[in-house]
């Protein structure tokens, strides 16, 4: 039963006709685990605490930056070279003092992940580099932990909830899934390359927070079994269903972090796949020396499309890649680089063939084309 002071408190959400004090007991008596303190993770936890989620355990081993002011606004200035950690929990507790908060101020890692991990019931990854994402997803598998991931790039943002249970028993796709190989250190940029406003890790964040919310209380959402893609320009959001494949449940707790080569995920680079721009990639296709792999929605052919391309959307490569020819190279579209690098590594271990990104995607292309052509 909930208290007076907590029928208070969530009053405002008890009057939702669909939530009930069942599941806002759900949600007190819940243990979330919140990796990383950067502009997701400052995002995620206000939204946390202030639900009612009852214990949160926070990882991160960095300290506070001038520079994440413009993104991480539960920090001030004043705590610039303090620990994240211990801010963050300081702000937790000031805005609900009946939380239990945990914190780590260390980075997760193979030595630690297993313990972090198992005593928790979802957890969020906010974090921002592709070591830590395979770990997060190799020690969830292993202890069958739910998480929400999410990443940001320039003016995009990803979102999904991995490895959850459905209604019907089955668990929805992991990261590996997603992207089955670890890219380059030089494939996809860091945001301190590209450059990010602050906003969009605050909207993914707070999307994060409501995936997490949601699930613990028992609600579905498109994005258990799926991979959210809003751009920030447009205000566009589409989901595109993502399988689970046949090996996400074969991580085991002794390979957890561990790459095939037993090296250390958080020191492994993988190669680097191939790219192309627009102007290289249209040679060799007018010389019939590769063929063009369009991967984005039907919806977007509507708004730019090309002749030479052969359309199968992102969601449906799983089920379809083996319709693609391997005797020629391919070079994958998309609209700016990012889904059709991620659907290249998945094509390297399903597929193997000759598999080329056209960098900066569609867009590229056309301004190539007419450098005054409108953006979609």
């Amino acid at each position: 039963m909930l208290t007076e002071q907590e029928r208070l408190r969530y009053r405002k959400q008890l009057a939702l006709a669909e939530w009930d004090e069942v599941c806002q007991q759900k949600l007190r008596q819940a243990h979330v685990l919140v990796v990383g303190l950067g502009g997701l993770g400052v995002a995620v936890l206000p939204y946390l605490v202030a639900a009612g989620i009852g214990e949160i355990t926070l990882v991160d081993g960095d300290v506070v930056d001038e520079s994440n002011l413009a993104r991480q606004v539960i920090y001030t200035e004043k705590a610039i070279g303090l620990k994240k950690v211990s801010q963050a929990k300081l702000f937790a507790e000031g805005l609900q003092s009946s939380v239990k908060i945990h914190a780590y101020p260390e980075n997760l890692s193979t030595q630690n992940a297993s313990q972090i991990v198992r005593g928790v019931d979802l957890v969020v990854d906010c974090t921002d580099n592709f070591a830590a994402r395979y770990l997060i997803n190799d020690v969830c598998v292993a202890f069958e932990k739910p998480f929400v991931y999410a990443a940001i790039h320039a003016w995009e943002g990803l979102l999904s909830v991995c490895n959850a249970v459905l209604t019907d028993g089955r668990r929805t796709a992991t990261y590996r899934c997603l992207f089955p190989e670890e890219p380059g250190k030089m494939e996809i940029p860091a945001c301190d390359e590209v450059g990010v406003l602050g906003f969009l890790p605050g909207v993914m964040g707070i999307l994060q927070a409501k995936e997490a919310i949601l699930y613990v209380a028992g609600f579905s959402s498109p994005c258990q079994g799926g991979l959210l893609r809003w751009d920030a320009r447009d205000m566009s959001m589409r989901t595109f269903a993502i399988a689970r494949s046949e090996e996400a449940d074969q991580v085991r707790i002794d390979q957890v972090g561990v790459n095939q080569a037993g090296e250390n995920q958080s020191l492994s680079s993988q190669e680097i796949p191939k790219d192309l721009g627009p102007e290289e990639a249209q040679e060799m296709i007018s010389k019939g020396k590769a063929y063009l792999l369009d991967v984005r929605e039907a919806f977007e052919l509507d708004l730019a499309a090309l002749d030479c391309a052969i359309h199968i959307p992102m969601g449906e490569i799983p089920t379809r890649h083996a319709e693609l020819a391997t005797a020629l190279p391919c070079i994958v579209m998309c609209h700016h680089g990012m889904r059709s690098a991620q659907v290249i590594r998945f094509l390297h271990q399903a597929n193997p063939g000759t598999w080329i990104n056209l960098t900066g995607g569609i867009d590229a292309w056309s301004r190539l084309v007419d450098p005054d052509v409108p953006r979609y």
